[in-house]
């Protein structure tokens, strides 16, 4: 149902067009009861869009065409094990836990049929959820769940449109959005040689000199080496949720590819595989037998939440500035843009599925080399 605003005796109205018993289309004020004094047109205009979702209601309800019997709970419940088979195992596990640990609980107390939803209330949500601290991009993955619940109803005939439609989702400010750091070429020197010897050392290896995930190094087996032709296959990831693990292919088709190896890093992990199968005869009976790459001495997989836990303490531990380990990837890009390598290079190295995504995550890196040129010839010219 369309509508538009308007401003009359100092407050806004909506005017919308209801056909009657005849089939007659004919005007309808409806008054939002917002004054249009001050800044309020934005209050305004949600209140439209509230309005009108009511009446489109109403006027199904009168045709006979709502089925009002499926709570908005089960509704989310269904939607999510519906999509089961069409997720990847970690995706379908981070639906199930968003939609049980935020979206169930908040609207619970609402209570509420799937046909009684409104904006409002979706609004309301997204408001709650940024209140208690969650990212916008957080968000936007409960809203996945939420809008498509309410798409799946509506292909059904259970509601005749979706409120989701009706609601903006909250922007994040430019200044606020998380800027990913990345080590310079000494600082990543530094780090290969603090390493040696350490557990995390081939999944940092793997992040560093090849800008893999997390996932995607602790996910390399050595089948995917290919020690006469010198090249890596990333192919799977590792996951974890909880107390699973997750082991399945790259998430995209881009994901999944194959790089070149330098003789010394293919020397080190002849070492490494050298010295497993010393490990695998030292402890016999004992050892996990796995073709995975990073393990323990005693062949256990290394998981996630170590790596991410522990390799902030190993960069503590010899004075390294923080980062994620996923800045590491960081770093692997940024150091081929201050080498000369094209940017479509570089996509397909870190496996990015658009060469969008690689030029909004390196124009900065760009961006402070040119400042840095700049600088370096003011010196040169003694300007001050």
């Amino acid at each position: 149902m369309n509508g538009s605003l308007y401003e009359k005796r100092g407050k806004f109205y909506v005017l919308t067009h209801i056909r009657g018993a005849d089939g007659k289309l004919r005007k309808k004020w409806i008054s939002t009861g917002i004054s249009s004094n001050g800044n309020t047109k934005t209050k305004a205009i949600a209140a439209m869009h509230r309005i009108l979702h009511e009446l489109e209601q109403e006027t199904a309800k009168a045709a006979g065409t709502f089925v009002e019997k499926i709570n908005f709970i089960d509704a989310l419940h269904d939607w999510v094990e519906f999509k089961k088979f069409e997720l990847r195992t970690n995706s379908y596990e981070l639906y199930t836990l968003n939609r049980n640990t935020h979206i169930i609980p908040f609207f619970k107390k609402k209570n509420k049929l799937i046909t009684e939803i409104t904006p409002k209330d979706i609004e309301d949500y997204y408001k709650a959820k940024l209140k208690e601290g969650l990212s916008v991009e957080t968000i936007k993955k409960h809203n996945v769940i939420i809008r498509g619940t309410l798409e799946k109803a509506m292909n059904e005939g259970t509601i005749q449109f979706n409120p989701c439609d009706r609601v903006r989702i909250p922007r994040q400010n430019r200044q606020d959005r998380f800027k990913g750091q990345a080590y310079t070429a000494e600082q990543a020197s530094k780090l290969l040689e603090v390493i040696h010897g350490e557990v995390l050392e081939p999944v940092i290896m793997l992040g560093l000199l090849f800008g893999m995930r997390r996932s995607e190094a602790l996910g390399l087996r050595w089948s995917d080496i290919n020690f006469k032709n010198q090249t890596i296959v990333i192919s799977n990831t590792m996951t974890q949720m909880r107390t699973l693990l997750i082991d399945e292919h790259t998430k995209s088709f881009t994901s999944h590819r194959i790089l070149s190896v330098m003789d010394e890093v293919i020397g080190y992990f002849k070492r490494l595989k050298a010295q497993q199968e010393a490990n695998k005869r030292e402890y016999g009976d004992k050892y996990h037998n796995s073709d995975f790459v990073c393990v323990w001495p005693d062949g256990r997989i290394i998981l996630p939440g170590y790596v991410s836990h522990n390799f902030k303490k190993l960069l503590a531990k010899h004075d390294l500035p923080e980062i994620r380990f996923h800045d590491l990837r960081h770093t692997a890009g940024s150091l081929l843009l201050a080498q000369g390598v094209n940017i479509k290079q570089i996509q397909e190295f870190l496996g990015h599925s658009d060469v969008t995504t690689t030029l909004n995550i390196y124009v900065h890196t760009d961006e402070e080399a040119k400042k840095e040129t700049a600088a370096a010839m003011g010196k040169v010219l003694n300007l001050h």
